[in-house]
């Protein structure tokens, strides 16, 4: 019963994260085309603020979710690479460790008040590729 409570609890947040990454890439460059810029710029603002107090919350349960999820999984017990799930998720769990890490260098840029690399203008694209890759490696594990 508590697996499932953490698994709704889990997918719940990552619809929220992946959910805002895409909205952010897909839909609202779309508004771009039929808002003037100030208007599109003030939008942008707001979902900016409300973002950067939800989005780092919802990948924190994510992550804390996600690592009581894989050990029932793997351990020492059951092993860390012994089955092709097993061998998935550790995949999973890699391309997961990237966009954290992107993340956390996004916060520390803002916290320092640094300029983040130019590459980091492309983060939400590389975010929604891997959040792709992670939900096919999600499903791919219980069949493979």
């Amino acid at each position: 019963m508590t697996y499932s409570i953490v698994l709704i609890i889990h997918l719940f947040c990552a619809i929220i994260f992946i959910g805002f990454v895409f909205a952010d890439t897909a839909i609202l460059p779309a508004m771009k085309k039929v808002l003037s810029e100030q208007e599109y710029q003030k939008i942008m603002q707001v979902i900016s603020n409300r973002a950067r107090k939800v989005f780092p919350f919802a990948l924190l349960v994510l992550v804390i979710t996600g690592g009581f999820m894989v050990s029932k999984f793997i351990n020492s017990s059951l092993g860390y690479f012994s089955s092709n799930l097993q061998i998935l998720l550790m995949l999973k769990i890699f391309f997961a460790l990237l966009i954290v890490c992107g993340v956390i260098y996004s916060l520390l840029m803002r916290i320092f008040k640094k300029t983040p690399h130019p590459r980091m203008k492309h983060f939400h694209k590389f975010v929604l590729i891997n959040g792709i890759f992670i939900i096919i490696l999600a499903k791919l594990m219980f069949v493979v």
